[in-house]
């Protein structure tokens, strides 16, 4: 049954190729960009790392797995799951294995393109480290896409939430916060992928990964979405 659900993860993930070229494919495009902006500046193309990993996190859980979700729910589809021994639980985390499964995939192959081409060094990375950071990035977006993929009581209200939010987040991360009014600041400032971007590329970077709100902030929203997705979970 485990297996199975995995199965139809992945094939939900490979029939939507605009998500693995979106998700996949644009942060290699960017890595290209940015050696080329930076003349084979290691540096910068080492800062960019983690933030290209966390993007494609972000797309897969909110663009890929929340979507489908929410799109099972409109056709009914989750209403035959139902009448199976799948429990919400079980379908939630054979989701979680087949997206980070592609996630992890990706991120090595990302590294070793950088390592190999762009002489991005990897000596003192503390692997173990980067890996578990990487994992609860992860689980902390696919929690909070899966809630607002099940929150709302109609199924294409909930898609439109999804876009609003990973658009408002991607939109946000880029601007130059210091420009912005107050509330918008505060927003811009304390979004998950914010905390996901800080997080992650203090584990890559070596940096103090205590330094500032981002891990513990990151452990709550991912216990509290966890919560929350399995108990809003809809069939229909």
């Amino acid at each position: 049954m485990t297996l199975g659900m995995i199965k139809y993860h992945l094939l939900v993930l490979l029939r939507e190729p605009a998500n693995l070229i979106f998700g996949l494919g644009l942060p290699f495009l960017n890595l290209f960009i940015i050696a080329g902006q930076a003349d084979g500046n290691a540096n910068m193309i080492n800062y960019f790392l983690p933030i290209a990993i966390v993007i494609t996190a972000l797309v897969l859980c909110f663009m890929d797995s929340a979507l489908s979700h929410a799109y099972a729910r409109q056709v009914k589809f989750l209403r035959r799951v139902k009448m199976t021994p799948v429990k919400s639980k079980n379908y939630i985390i054979t989701g979680i294995i087949s997206r980070l499964s592609v996630l992890l995939l990706f991120t090595a192959t990302l590294i070793t393109v950088s390592n190999l081409f762009f002489d991005v060094s990897l000596d003192g990375k503390n692997w173990l480290l980067i890996g578990s950071m990487l994992i609860l990035v992860f689980a902390m977006f696919y929690f909070i896409a899966m809630f607002i993929a099940n929150a709302l009581k109609g199924a294409k209200n909930s898609q439109n939430l999804l876009y609003i939010v990973f658009f408002t987040m991607i939109f946000l991360i880029n601007l130059p916060t210091d420009t912005l009014p107050g509330i918008i600041q505060t927003i811009a400032l304390n979004s998950p992928l914010v905390f996901a971007g800080n997080l992650l590329s203090a584990a890559w970077l070596g940096n103090n990964l205590f330094y500032g709100p981002y891990f513990i902030t990151t452990i709550l929203l991912t216990i509290i979405f966890g919560f929350l997705s399995l108990k809003f979970f809809k069939h229909e």
